[in-house]
């Protein structure tokens, strides 16, 4: 059975409604389940990163040590912050829940039956129903259960996507936006796990909540696929900060927006590239701010070094930090001052080379 915020067709029969737990409603469920994934995963994180894990080492974007030196805010103040945007846009989530109407049950067989009648409608009008009639039922059946969900879910990825990047992107290029309220997330030079969502409030309703809330509402899911969605919207978050390069993680693997290519718009060089974000590269590589690798010229300045960011002074690593947003061209006067702003500068792995 399928979940939904819509009211029942004409034709629908409602049916008696079961939530997946007991003790809420899957629309409470849906606010919750980002906040469980978001910290889970964040976690995992964190633990292999404070206690060096020797396997993952390899695969660091940024020394411990940097972490805790070019970042501009302490990790206790980062989860307090997250803390708060959680708890405010889970708040906003519950009093819409509230002024909405109930889940409705809609009867699949009732909706497959109208299906039906579509399609036999649609193709008599092309002839085409004598050709499509004897494969009818794999047809609906595969577009109700499979194709219709799988379309909306990927409508819904495109439209945050677009939302995100416009909005990112107008939070750097407005000077109010990004002094009084874009800058707090760009605290973080070498971004960790759980500083994913570590934004001022006002940027979190507005880039997250509403564009959230608008692909779900769009994209017409029901609120399982809703619940699906935040979910993997958040998971994918939380891994594009991450701070490893993961040759065998699946989701950096299938996403050219991963982690590597997001901690560049972290750096000096990179802060006015790569706005695209949560999932796909599609509006930067469009719009001219697609930036996949640092400049050549910086990765063959630090392969030409022996000095590594340990061996860096903290006047040095802070050097790239600029308090304001610099041009991107600027870039070529940072490596003839002999600074390297990312301490793992290594081509992306391949899982043939591990």
């Amino acid at each position: 059975m399928n979940t939904t915020f819509e009211m029942p067709s004409q034709t629908a029969t409602p049916l008696q409604y079961t939530p997946i737990l007991s003790f809420m409603s899957d629309k409470q469920l849906a606010l919750f389940v980002p906040f469980v994934v978001y910290w889970i995963y964040s976690g995992f994180y964190h633990l292999i990163s404070i206690y060096e894990v020797s396997f993952f080492e390899k695969y660091r974007i940024h020394s411990l040590i940097e972490v805790e030196t070019r970042n501009k805010v302490s990790m206790g103040e980062v989860v307090r912050a997250v803390l708060l945007q959680q708890f405010l846009q889970t708040l906003l989530g519950l009093l819409l829940v509230v002024v909405e109407d109930d889940d409705v049950l809609l009867d699949d067989e009732v909706e497959l039956l109208g299906y039906r009648q579509t399609l036999e409608a649609m193709a008599t009008i092309f002839g085409l129903w004598n050709l499509l009639e004897p494969y009818q039922n794999i047809i609906i059946e595969t577009s109700y259960w499979y194709f219709i969900p799988l379309s909306r879910f990927l409508f819904a990825m495109i439209f945050l996507d677009t939302w995100q990047y416009f909005m990112h992107r107008l939070f750097h290029q407005n000077k109010f936006l990004y002094k009084h309220i874009h800058s707090l997330h760009h605290r973080l030079h070498a971004p960790y796990a759980f500083g994913a969502l570590y934004n001022h409030p006002i940027e979190g309703f507005v880039m997250d909540s509403v564009g959230a809330g608008l692909a779900f509402k769009l994209s017409g899911m029901t609120t399982i696929g809703g619940m699906i969605f935040f979910g993997f919207a958040t998971f994918k978050t939380v891994d594009d900060h991450c701070g490893y390069d993961l040759p065998f993680n699946p989701v950096q693997k299938i996403f050219g927006n991963n982690s590597a290519y997001h901690d560049i718009h972290h750096q000096s060089y990179g802060i006015k590239m790569n706005f695209s974000q949560p999932f796909f590269t599609i509006w930067d590589r469009i719009l001219g701010t697609y930036l996949p690798e640092p400049p050549k010229s910086l990765k063959e300045y630090q392969s030409s070094q022996t000095t590594t960011i340990h061996s860096l002074t903290l006047k040095d690593r802070e050097a790239i930090d600029h308090k304001d947003e610099p041009d991107v061209f600027k870039i070529q006067e940072t490596i003839s001052a002999g600074i390297s702003p990312r301490y793992n500068l290594r081509p992306r792995k391949t899982l043939s080379s591990i």
